[in-house]
């Protein structure tokens, strides 16, 4: 579930009125770990710090080899070192140590999500006796299974009849 920014600020101000972490999250109906965890944000990052994101971040591999590098070299924990950079999981910084650990610098390079984008057909406006020979076979090939797929979408009554 999400939070806005306006019930955390208070949740985080009940808490430091001197309520406990567990008086607050049961007045405001949250888990008492995300309290602890909402006032350790603004503890270190302030009010940017706990403000809901509004997109997906995305961090450079460069970022995530200095992240995990301050965590080896300072022996922080993975909550330390995710208040530290104002990152929002601490899973997050686990999946990028394996990463690393398991392939180095390469590991930490962000993959394309989803399929890849399907290719345009060769075909060129060009008059045939002017194309190459592979351009025509890639032309053919791409024609024939143009067909075959709108064959597979004709009615059956209608390929009986062009079969005759």
């Amino acid at each position: 579930m999400h939070y806005d920014l306006d019930f955390k600020i208070k949740v985080i101000a009940y808490y430091r009125q001197g309520h406990t972490g567990l008086a607050t999250s049961e007045k405001f109906k949250v888990d008492s770990k995300l309290v602890q965890k909402w006032v350790k944000q603004y503890q270190s990052g302030g009010i940017d710090a706990i403000k809901p994101k509004t997109s997906k971040a995305k961090y450079s591999s460069e970022f995530k080899h200095h992240v995990i590098t301050t965590m080896l070299k300072e022996g922080l924990s993975q909550s330390e070192v995710a208040l530290t950079f104002n990152i929002s999981s601490p899973a997050l910084i686990s999946h990028w140590h394996k990463a690393y650990r398991l392939y180095g610098m390469s590991g930490l390079i962000s993959k394309p999500k989803g399929r890849t984008a399907m290719s345009k057909p060769f075909i060129t406006d060009m008059p045939d006796d002017e194309k190459t020979l592979a351009e025509l076979k890639r032309e053919n090939e791409y024609l024939r299974a143009e067909n075959a797929y709108l064959k597979s979408w004709m009615p059956c009554s209608n390929r009986r009849r062009n079969k005759l």
